[in-house]
């Protein structure tokens, strides 16, 4: 992989595995593409899937460029029981399947001789940069710091970090003993998970500056300047019915923390992240539109389920919004234009749209960043 600077990247989106968000990033443009440094978090794909379709899909989805890979903690969920006549074949199928699969994602975060499983997971990855895993740093020190000690070792010269507000505050000396045996702290990106939600904006904002304080706290003097740290923080939301605006605080968040550290930006690509409880998912769906804005969404949910007509009604609803500015040139607009003169095929189910939503947000974020770049913005 070819020598990378954090700083050269200005929006860092965080993506998982879900068909939805595959599709929202394959459908970039090669320069939308090339704009940004995703963060990939290795995730269950759909119900059955094993980790190594994840691998496979993850391979296939990024190529060549470099790309921060993480691993989702969360399991798949348990196989849905229904209250009458259970085929109970299906489901001790399917069961095993998900069982097969938190299997695997225990064996990665098993801390033993330095997350050894994890390492291995990632030498198949030649373009990614590693999230160092942990689970609790207060217990797993030494094979912390084996982990990292032994990717720098096998010739990993960037890697990553990531700390959210459920994190134990053991990993900040453990982060700046790490720092202490890289060439550089450039090398060693920090990624401060504010985590999603519309409220407690302030609270997040806090917590992602005591965060990276306390890591500079850790380090040499002359090392400081060199660190780099993204904030991440997502607060799009599920709707009502009808169109609506919704505000996003992400950049708000961003601002107010950079203000006394320049972190870079990152977000969780406008998607909200559901923990399922089981593979059972509600039959009664209602077509959703999302079309993008600098700083927010025109949202649009249709009032009756099951009806795909909702997203021709949707696209031509938020076409009509005077907050509507046309702004956008990707996949995800171009659907909606030919959805809002009456044509849905090939189009016609939610992944699309969902998928839509999420390319949409990915550009207008990049279109963002480069109008700023080179102003105050940052």
């Amino acid at each position: 992989m070819a020598a990378i600077e954090f700083s050269q990247y200005r929006y860092y989106p965080c993506l998982q595995c879900s068909e939805p968000e595959q599709i929202g990033y394959r459908e970039l443009s090669d320069d939308d593409k090339d704009a940004i440094l995703p963060i990939v978090e290795l995730s269950q794909i759909k119900n059955e899937a094993s980790f190594e379709e994840t691998i496979e899909a993850t391979l296939g989805l990024l190529g060549p460029r470099p790309f921060i890979l993480d691993l989702s903690k969360d399991g798949a969920p348990d196989a849905y029981v229904t209250k009458k006549n259970p085929d109970h074949t299906k489901i001790n199928k399917l069961q095993a399947a998900q069982d097969m699969y938190n299997k695997a994602l225990v064996s990665h975060l098993t801390p033993a001789d330095g997350f050894s499983t994890w390492r291995k997971c990632l030498s198949k990855f030649p373009n990614a940069i590693p999230v160092l895993q942990f689970t609790d740093p207060a217990t797993q020190s030494k094979n912390i710091l084996r982990q990292a000690a032994q990717l720098w070792k096998s010739g990993v010269e960037k890697m990553a970090i990531r700390v959210s507000p459920e994190t134990s505050d053991e990993i900040f000396p453990i982060i700046g003993q790490i720092i202490a045996f890289l060439d550089s702290a450039d090398q060693l990106l920090l990624i401060v998970d504010c985590g999603q939600g519309r409220k407690q904006i302030a609270e997040r904002t806090e917590f992602a500056k005591k965060a990276v304080a306390r890591v500079l706290a850790e380090l040499d003097a002359s090392q400081v300047l060199n660190l780099s740290a993204v904030c991440l923080h997502d607060s799009y939301t599920s709707p009502p019915e009808g169109t609506k605006i919704y505000e996003s605080y992400s950049r708000e968040l961003w601002r107010e923390a950079s203000t006394g550290f320049p972190f870079l930006f990152g977000d969780y690509s406008g998607h909200r992240r559901l923990k399922k409880s089981s593979t059972f998912m509600p039959g009664d769906w209602k077509a959703q539109v999302v079309y993008a804005l600098p700083d927010a969404w025109i949202v649009y949910r249709h009032p009756n389920a099951q009806d795909a007509h909702g997203w021709i009604a949707g696209s031509k609803a938020i076409m009509n919004n005077a907050d509507f500015d046309d702004g956008l040139d990707c996949w995800g607009s171009e659907i909606m234009r030919v959805a809002a003169g009456g044509k849905l095929d090939p189009y016609g189910s939610a992944r699309y749209w969902h998928a839509a939503k999420i390319n949409m947000h990915l550009h207008r974020q990049i279109q963002y960043a480069d109008a700023a770049t080179g102003t105050d913005e940052f």
